[in-house]
């Protein structure tokens, strides 16, 4: 057992530790995909694929052949979006960053509540959306990027009727108003309440596609409504408004404890070969 530790050195332990740390961001770029999804079924088609092999099922075996033959192809097809946002993120930060976390602060959600009950007041329309663990990029490159603190000035501004970006939706990105005047899908679902409107209708696409929190309020009657899941919690006060976003966003701590998990891991990685760097001094 012992002889598989006979060639072991620091070298080894570097390498295992460059491979770990790749493989760990690796993952936290998939986590905001539908990446996983995907790989789950290029998996079960190539198990498939083998049993074929084993079976000598001649049917199966042909069709998944061709497939098989433009493989890469098909990868690129499937994975262009996502292969093109980790390039991009992998430009603006190093892959060994350990402070991306996504965590809405009570303050900014306040901000939230106060604009919704202004624009609620004065029958302003509005659409909100709140970045949770599925990553909006893709509707955040098509929109105004605005990368300000969540204030209920710039939000009554942008809602404003007058604003040329009022029919869009606001995206809210670790704690700040990353976009405006953005598009979303709107639902395909033909059980949706026929007096919804444009507005909730993009707000139940993005939250079936993403885990996305998103907040309406509608120009003609006021109300301000919650949408998680294409689940529509409507005609909210705004307590309830407060305690709902608190609960579907705020409360998740999940991302906070990896990443001060992740940094004391990676804390204690540097004070490895900081000790290694002083004994040989």
């Amino acid at each position: 057992m012992f002889e598989v530790f006979e060639g072991f050195n620091i070298w080894s332990l570097i390498d295992t530790l460059v491979v770990a740390v790749l493989v760990y961001h690796l993952l936290l770029f998939l986590k905001g995909t539908r990446t996983l999804q995907m790989i789950t079924g290029v998996l079960i088609v190539t198990a498939t694929f083998l049993l074929s092999n084993v079976l000598d099922l001649l049917t199966v075996k042909w069709i998944l052949s061709k497939f098989f033959s433009s493989f890469l192809i098909i990868l690129v097809i499937l994975f262009q979006d996502d292969i093109r946002r980790v390039l991009s993120r992998m430009g603006k930060r190093s892959l060994l960053s350990v402070s991306e976390h996504v965590a809405s602060s009570r303050q900014v959600l306040d901000e939230i509540v106060r604009t919704c009950s202004v624009l609620s007041s004065k029958k302003i329309g509005a659409l909100i959306v709140i970045e949770r663990n599925i990553i909006l990029n893709r509707y955040i490159d098509l929109a105004l990027v605005i990368d300000a603190k969540v204030t209920m000035e710039l939000l009554i501004s942008i809602f404003n009727k007058e604003s040329p970006i009022h029919d869009g939706a606001v995206i809210i990105q670790q704690g700040r108003l990353i976009a405006a005047g953005c598009f979303l899908p709107l639902t395909r679902d033909e059980r949706v309440d026929p007096n919804f409107g444009t507005r909730h209708r993009a707000a139940i696409g993005i939250s079936q596609e993403t885990d996305a929190v998103v907040v309406v309020v509608s120009e003609e009657r006021g109300s301000i409504s919650v949408i998680t899941d294409g689940k529509v919690s409507k005609n909210l006060e705004a307590k309830e408004l407060r305690r709902a976003l608190r609960i579907l966003v705020n409360d998740d701590t999940t991302d906070q404890e990896t990443v001060i998990n992740n940094r004391n891991v990676w804390g204690s990685i540097v004070g490895i070969f900081r000790n290694l760097k002083a004994k040989k001094q």
